[in-house]
C-alpha cells in the first residue's frame, strides 16, 4: 500500500513539473510571436506596463570612456630592469620598473601637438625634444 501511495505522488509531481513547463513555453510562444520581449509574457500585464514606463538605458558609446595610457618609449637598463616613459592625462612619467616594483623617476607636462606647430617643427628642425632624449636625460640623473 504505502509503495502504490509513493508511485502515485511520484507520478502527480511530474505531471504537475511537466504542466509547468508546457504552461511557460506556451507563454514564451505567444510572447516570442508578438515580438516583444520574450520574458514579458511571464509578467503580469500590470508589471508590464511599469516595465514601459521606465526610461531606456544609455548607450555604452555615451559614456565617457577613461584616458588611455600611451607608452612613448622604453628602455632596457639591465637584464629585467627598464626606463619606460608613459603619458596619461597631458603627463609624461619616466617609470623606472624592475621585477620588484615600478618607482617614478621623473615627470614632465607632454607636450601639445598642433597640426600647425608640426610643420613649422620640421622646417626649424624639430623643437620637441624626442622620447630617447628624455629616457638618457633619465639615465644621466639616476647614475
Amino acid at each position: 500500500m504505502d509503495d502504490l501511495l509513493v508511485a502515485l505522488r511520484a507520478v502527480i509531481a511530474l505531471a504537475a513539473v511537466l504542466g509547468l513547463l508546457l504552461f511557460l513555453s506556451r507563454r514564451l510562444q505567444k510572447s516570442q510571436n508578438a515580438g516583444g520581449n520574450p520574458l514579458a509574457g511571464l509578467m503580469p500585464k500590470k508589471l508590464a506596463r511599469l516595465t514601459e514606463l521606465r526610461p531606456p538605458k544609455t548607450p555604452s558609446a555615451a559614456r565617457p570612456r577613461p584616458e588611455k595610457i600611451t607608452v612613448v618609449a622604453r628602455s632596457g637598463i639591465g637584464g629585467k630592469a627598464q626606463l619606460v616613459v608613459a603619458e596619461f592625462g597631458g603627463i609624461r612619467y619616466v617609470l623606472g620598473v624592475t621585477e620588484h616594483g615600478i618607482n617614478v623617476v621623473d615627470t614632465q607636462e607632454a607636450p601639445v601637438i598642433d597640426e600647425d606647430d608640426d610643420q613649422h617643427d620640421e622646417a626649424v628642425g624639430g623643437a620637441e625634444e624626442p622620447p630617447n632624449d628624455i629616457v638618457d636625460r633619465a639615465l644621466r640623473s639616476v647614475a
